[in-house]
């Protein structure tokens, strides 16, 4: 007998709000990233059901100088 349980998970991506506004609009697709410094090694970072983390993460970008204008966006990650 199986169980029902939730397989997904809410993840928010801290990022530019060009970059936002471009995958909202399907008129791009999020990229991985593979710098050295990643915490977990390459691919694309969200933060578990963390919105206004993922917003400090984007704050934390704009004072490194390597986004403009900071954003959120949300996800529903199937797992």
């Amino acid at each position: 007998m199986s169980r029902l349980a939730a397989s997904f998970v809410l993840g928010y991506h801290g990022c530019d709000a060009e970059v936002a506004r471009k995958l909202v609009n399907r008129k791009d697709e999020i990229r991985s990233s593979g710098k050295k410094y990643d915490w977990l090694g390459p691919g694309i970072y969200f933060w578990e059901s963390d919105p206004h983390r993922a917003m400090e993460w984007a704050k934390q970008a704009k004072i490194r100088g390597s986004i403009d204008t900071r954003a959120v966006i949300g996800a529903v990650i199937d797992l």
